[in-house]
């Protein structure tokens, strides 16, 4: 275009556009360095490639710029509710998993070879200061790869540098659910720390919670909002200005290695295991965007995990190996890369309980093919387990009803002699061989097996999109004519779960104040169906079906068993146990 202005040595290249017109792109000559001579001109950036390669249960796709997994595609889960919306694909395209840092010219935009053979990946790149890195990625079972990384230096034998491995950005299926009931965030990072002395521990980190003992900064402190441990709630809101994402090193302390890391949401995960513990973590967390504070909404979490610099030897390779799980957090794939790993499912205190609910659950759906009955039939065995405590709750309670009189007469004697009364009232008990703590055993009992439930229900990936009768989805709440009612829809699960605790709750004999009793009978059944109007339909399944065995059983107590109903109410049961109904 402007020959008069272009160095004779330069390249000139003609590339014809669509529309018939020709641009031209130049070339420079090398420029002359100081010396004199003329530098060698910078080769331009080789454009990305990328190798597709699948097994049975998942596609991957390799990236040459920095040998890495650019996305996974788990075709056994599709994207949304509907059929035809296609498999899950973990995108990691912004931030390929795998991806080194800390080596020059091997790092994510570096430009790697890319080879497939019999499933056996292999990628090799060299840097400028001598490094040569060759990588080889193979499907071992399911959902892990056995990746191994050698390192080779020319010339002089060299340490090497500190370096970190990749975990790829996971980002939740939808936005997190805001109000009361609702789960909350779920995205978050694990990892496993090992103390000097061996004894290994798993710390968590994620949007609502941040102990204190756990991985610090927070990732509300990451974004300038307040640290400690709680949850992240309308009081500690982040503000609009903020930047969208932030990176942290977390504190591993002197002495302490990483036996792993791991990224996750609510139903799936990464998990990187190397065979030699890490010693730093390090988070990259991006935020959803907002006009107004607000707690914390994560978009997507990702992570590294680190090593410190590695001593040169004897000059030869420095061998790495790591193993990848990229997949869905399920206790069966979860336990073939080892025990601790289950850590990452989050059942907390109750967590060997919750993986055995969890372990018979899948085991009746192999016989019950829906889960929702598979969950009914859980529920029906649990009852069956507890029907003798329960029994024995029932028959306590009706004889703490029929010494009510006993117990008024009592009260009203040693009204101003406390001593004497709680004397009194213990040998009315043992008299009648009464144990008043009886009737609560059952209650304390099923709490922690509504709590084990509770946790695994909320974030089993088997649940994920699996119908019952007219619910679309158990793992959430049942949306049901969302364009007439607010809040989400109707959800009938939970008004059932209601009115079964209400009725429950009027036949059960009760041995305190009559008022205190209707006004509890009232209460506590709105006050569960408001938090949990926005659990997952699994749940509140659950817990409805429990109920409605629980008023089956006292039905038939005060039915089944009787012999001939006396005109007072009162029966005889099979045993020669005459009840009598308290007036109400």
């Amino acid at each position: 275009k402007y020959p008069s202005l272009r160095d004779p040595a330069d390249k000139v290249y003609r590339a014809r556009n669509s529309d018939g017109t020709y641009d031209e792109i130049v070339q420079p000559q090398a420029a002359a360095d100081p010396a004199g001579e003329p530098a060698e001109a910078a080769a331009p950036a080789a454009p990305e490639r990328t190798l597709a390669v699948s097994n049975a249960v998942m596609d991957l796709v390799f990236t040459s710029k920095g040998g890495a997994l650019a996305s996974a595609t788990l075709r056994d889960y599709r994207r949304a509710l509907e059929a035809d919306s296609g498999p899950v694909v973990l995108d990691f395209s912004g931030a390929p998993a795998l991806a080194l840092s800390g080596v020059p010219g091997l790092d994510a935009t570096a430009d790697f070879s890319l080879a497939e053979k019999d499933g056996l990946v292999t990628m090799s790149a060299r840097s400028a200061d001598g490094w040569a890195l060759e990588r080889t990625v193979a499907f071992t079972n399911g959902y892990h790869l056995a990746v191994t990384d050698t390192f080779r230096r020319e010339g002089a034998a060299a340490p090497l540098p500190a370096l970190s491995v990749a975990l790829g950005p996971i980002a939740p299926e939808t936005a997190p659910a805001r109000g009361f009931g609702s789960l909350g965030p779920m995205e978050g990072l694990d990892a496993r720390v090992r103390d000097a002395k061996g004894r290994a521990r798993t710390l968590e980190q994620n949007a609502s919670q941040a102990l204190v003992k756990d991985l610090s900064p927070s990732f509300t402190q990451m974004f300038g909002g307040p640290g400690g441990g709680g949850c992240a709630c309308s009081a500690s809101p982040i503000q609009p200005s903020a930047p969208r994402s932030a990176v942290a090193d977390f504190a591993v302390q002197a002495g302490e290695s990483v036996d792993w890391i791991a990224v996750r949401d609510r139903f799936f995960v990464e998990v990187l295991t190397p065979d030699v513990p890490g010693s730093s973590v390090r988070t990259v967390v991006r935020r959803r965007e907002s006009s107004v504070p607000a707690p914390l909404a994560v978009e997507s979490v990702a992570a590294a995990l680190g090593w410190s610099e590695a001593p040169a030897g004897d000059g030869g390779p420095v061998v790495r190996r790591y193993s990848l799980y990229v997949g869905p957090r399920k206790m069966d794939e979860l336990r073939r890369i080892g025990p601790a790993h289950l850590d990452v499912m989050r059942f907390g205190t109750w967590s060997w309980f919750c993986r055995w609910l969890l372990d018979l659950l899948n085991l009746i759906h192999r016989f019950v093919p829906n889960y929702g009955w598979a969950i009914v039939v859980l529920t029906l065995l649990v009852r069956v387990v507890l029907l003798p405590l329960s029994r024995k709750s029932q028959q306590s309670m009706r004889k703490m009803s029929e010494l009510q009189p006993k117990m008024k007469e009592i009260n009203e004697k040693y009204k101003d002699e406390p001593q004497k009364r709680q004397a009194e009232t213990m040998r009315l008990y043992a008299e009648n061989h009464v144990n008043p703590l009886s009737s609560c055993l059952p209650m304390l009992i099923q709490l922690p097996v509504f709590i084990a439930l509770f946790t695994v229900l909320r974030s089993s990936v088997e649940l994920r999109f699996a119908p019952w009768l007219w619910v679309a989805d158990l793992s959430a709440p049942e949306g049901l004519f969302k364009d007439w009612f607010p809040f989400g829809g109707l959800n009938i699960l939970p008004v059932a779960m209601a009115a079964t605790m209400t009725l429950q709750s009027l036949l059960t004999p009760s041995a305190g104040d009559p008022k205190q009793q209707r006004m509890m009978a009232v209460m506590m059944p709105v006050m569960m169906l408001f938090m949990f109007y926005s659990m997952p339909a699994a749940l509140c399944l659950y817990w409805s079906v429990s109920q409605a065995l629980a008023i089956l059983g006292l039905w038939w107590a005060r039915r089944g068993g009787a012999k001939a109903p006396a005109g007072d109410g009162s029966f005889t049961q099979k045993d020669g146990t005459v009840v009598i109904p308290p007036k109400r």
